[in-house]
């Protein structure tokens, strides 16, 4: 009975051996498959299709750039045709400065909205409609806007002798121009126009923009930001150039030179000036003064405004009308020294020059070519500068 015993239960667990051998497998292979079995995909989250309405928060950030600032970001989105793109340019035509309105409606008639721009100047004062109507018809001769009717005591006025023309001034006149020695950062921007050596003419570009003059002997509040905003708007084009002249073999295009905000601007400042009774007297040197002060000529500036209507952006005319500007006479010390006379002249013979080059060709010669009598005497001027610097 023990064997029969032994033998059945050996015949039992091999049963279960086989059984077990036959199945455990399958039982781990389907709890494998289980386990690692692809999950399905969530669904997707659903996505706005709405952007954020463009606001009261975007419109105070906008608000509170410099000009400048403002035109760069007005021409740099000249070509998105989004709602938002849309809602800043139109708001921007509202902006108090006009040459940031300008700039909107510029880049709104360029993308084909000219719609926008007609609706705001049917709506805006009489001044800034003419003002910016006309400057609107130079940069799109097909542009038509109706111009709001003269006023009645312009009506006997001549065609030619309004906005500042030669006819409105005697021949001759002259307006002094001031830059505040005492208020600028004389040391860096000395600094700057020295690092900026290429062996090219591009230092004397940055040191025509340093120099330029802040206001106006006897101007009017609006002459004097005028000239204020055209020294900042070329504060981006002027980074952009010293930011060249640190290549080993620079390279210029227009952007470095000019951009849409700084013509404007400049447009904007010779309306404003030629507009402005000629005040040629010079101020009085004394003691505390730290003066440039120079004399300009009308009748030059009215005839250069006249060519920049369809002058190309990075042209060379623009600095020719920047080295017209340029202060001439330091007064310092109850004395009137002479230091820049030489320079203008000389400068505004070399660039009107290459007024006559084609804008490329004009970029290769600025960047290659050296004009030592120009070297030398703006290295004069900047010498006076530096001892007048060192003595404070």
């Amino acid at each position: 009975m023990s064997v029969a015993l032994v033998v059945v239960t050996l015949f039992i667990i091999g049963a279960i051996a086989i059984v077990l051998a036959r199945f455990l497998p399958k039982h781990e292979s389907v709890e494998r498959t289980e386990r690692t079995a692809p999950q399905p995909e969530p669904p997707p989250m659903p996505q706005s299709v709405v952007e954020p309405a463009w606001g009261e928060r975007e419109k105070a950030e906008f608000s509170q750039l410099p000009e400048a600032a403002r035109c760069d970001l007005l021409f740099s989105i000249e070509e998105r045709h989004d709602d938002r793109s849309a809602a800043l340019l139109a708001y921007a035509l509202t902006d108090p400065s006009e040459v940031v309105a300008t700039a909107a409606a510029h880049a709104l008639v360029a993308r084909g909205d000219r719609r926008a721009v007609e609706e705001y100047l049917a709506i805006c004062d009489d001044e800034r409609k003419r003002s910016m109507a006309r400057t609107l018809r130079a940069l799109f001769p097909d542009l038509v806007i109706a111009e709001p009717p003269a006023e009645p005591n312009a009506a006997a006025i001549p065609e030619p002798a309004r906005e500042g023309s030669v006819a409105a001034r005697p021949r001759g006149a002259k307006a002094t121009l001031v830059l505040d020695l005492a208020h600028l950062r004389l040391h860096d921007e000395l600094h700057t126009i020295e690092r900026a050596d290429s062996g090219g003419m591009l230092r004397h570009l940055i040191a025509v923009r340093r120099l330029l003059p802040e206001r106006a002997v006897g101007a009017t509040p609006a002459l004097d930001a005028a000239l204020r905003d055209a020294r900042e708007a070329m504060n981006a084009p002027i980074a952009r150039l010293v930011m060249t002249l640190n290549r080993p073999r620079p390279v210029v295009s227009g952007k470095d030179i000019e951009d849409g905000a700084g013509r404007l601007a400049l447009r904007s400042l010779l309306d404003a000036l030629l507009a402005t009774p000629g005040e040629a007297q010079m101020p009085v040197a004394t003691g505390e003064m730290r003066l440039l002060a120079g004399t300009v000529d009308l009748d030059e500036l009215d005839r250069a405004r006249a060519r920049l209507e369809n002058d190309a952006i990075g042209s060379a005319l623009p600095w020719v009308i920047n080295v017209q500007l340029l202060p001439t006479v330091l007064l310092v010390r109850g004395e009137e020294l002479d230091i820049l006379s030489q320079y203008r002249a000389r400068a505004a013979e070399s660039l009107a020059v290459l007024c006559e080059l084609p804008v490329a060709e004009f970029h290769r010669v600025i960047a290659t070519h050296s004009d030592r009598v120009l070297d030398t005497l703006l290295d004069n001027a900047l010498a006076a500068l530096t001892k007048l610097d060192a003595e404070v």
